[in-house]
């Protein structure tokens, strides 16, 4: 029996939802019924917030799977070998590739995946070198963030094009990461440790830093070198990435749903519920109320 006829026949006996983990604090997922004998389709992605105990130890996986490290840090054990993981690190892995996942207590892991077979998956994969197995790093990882947050929406719609959306989508994603995939030279350079220990520091400490200037402070260097490093190697600069930190971080206490919009506002040190909402607003696209209601619509502000 070939290989992919068996891959195909063990991704239709098992449910992707008996693969995803526990170990998570909050997690955003889609499942997406995979067409039989397809050439290429997507089964499920999503993103995790992983806890400090997640470990995942799998012998083997029915389908092919690419993650992508938006945050945190921890350890990939795939094909024989150990692997740093960090913000910008994506993998791929498949049928029957043993792989094994440690997040870091100390700075837990956020990372993307999404799930994906079909007769012309082996094919697409060479024909942009890339093969189960592959681990590499991206130095500006902001563009497939946000191609993976596009991902998880289409796929969480479930509209009548979604399947075919989805593919599309992750066919670009594997494109990207080959294509900005960097040699450990581009991420050993004094330069490129500054600003991964800019970045550290502000994903620790983005409850207590509210401006350009506190984040200089707190990486001990120059506002004007921080923005410059954030401009070579992120997308964003330093104050943006430090605002969609702490929007994120209220998206969460509203969803809680035992937070008010005032409450949340004043939790992240805003004098007033009108300044919090616009910002919420130009992250989220809704104002934080309207995000608030949809998911607890027992509540009104």
């Amino acid at each position: 029996m070939s290989k992919n006829l068996l891959s195909s026949l063990m991704s239709k006996l098992q449910k992707p939802s008996a693969f995803v983990s526990r170990q998570v604090e909050s997690s955003r997922l889609f499942f997406l019924d995979a067409e039989d004998d397809g050439d290429f389709s997507v089964v499920f992605g999503g993103f995790e917030r992983c806890r400090t105990d997640y470990r995942i130890d799998r012998r083997s996986f029915p389908w092919f799977c690419l993650e992508f490290v938006n945050r945190g840090s921890g350890i990939l054990h795939l094909v024989g070998a150990d692997h740093d993981l960090r913000p910008g690190s994506f993998f791929l892995y498949g049928p029957s590739l043993p792989h094994r996942i440690v997040s870091s207590p100390e700075n837990p892991l956020g990372k993307y995946f999404v799930g994906f077979t079909g007769s012309g998956v082996e094919t697409f994969l060479r024909r942009y070198d890339m093969e189960p197995g592959m681990v590499a790093r991206c130095i500006k990882g902001e563009p497939i963030r946000r191609t993976f947050d596009t991902l998880i929406d289409r796929g969480v719609r479930k509209s009548a094009l979604a399947r075919p959306l989805c593919a599309m989508i992750t066919c670009q994603l594997l494109m990207m990461c080959r294509d900005d995939a960097a040699g450990p030279v581009n991420t050993d350079s004094p330069a490129f440790l500054t600003y991964t220990r800019a970045r550290e520091c502000i994903e620790g400490r983005y409850l207590e830093l509210a401006t350009l200037e506190a984040i200089a402070n707190a990486c001990e260097t120059e506002p004007a070198y921080l923005c410059r490093l954030f401009s070579r190697y992120h997308d964003e600069s330093p104050y943006q990435f430090l605002t969609r930190l702490r929007m994120d971080h209220a998206s969460r206490l509203l969803l809680d749903g035992a937070s008010s919009v005032k409450s949340v506002a004043v939790a992240l040190g805003f004098k007033d519920a009108f300044h919090f909402s616009r910002v919420f607003k130009s992250l989220h696209h809704v104002p934080p109320s309207r995000f608030r209601q949809a998911m607890h619509p027992q509540w009104q502000g």
